[in-house]
């Protein structure tokens, strides 16, 4: 399945930088995902959240969270889920 959603490769994550973005998926209906995705390099996790609401990541009430190890599958597998919940929306 082609990707829906852009994200940068694991070198941008692994240099300690965050990556934030959204997609509108029915713009008639307001469904769009939020995504924010952010390195914790003492921990070696990714973290990757995302929300529906259409505000920014701070004011948002309904996220969700998952982690997974700050890796090339990792990062993978972070993607694949946030994947998911765009295709659920």
């Amino acid at each position: 399945m082609e990707r829906q959603l852009e994200l940068q490769k694991f070198h941008y994550f692994d240099e300690g930088n965050t990556y934030a973005g959204q997609k509108t998926k029915d713009p008639d209906r307001g469904a769009l995902l939020r995504y924010l995705v952010t390195p914790d390099k003492e921990a070696a996790l990714i973290r990757a959240y995302c929300w529906t609401e259409d505000l920014c990541f701070d004011r948002a009430q309904n996220k969700q969270e998952k982690e997974y190890p700050l890796t090339e599958e990792g990062l993978d597998k972070a993607v694949e889920w946030l994947e998911g919940e765009y295709q659920a929306l």
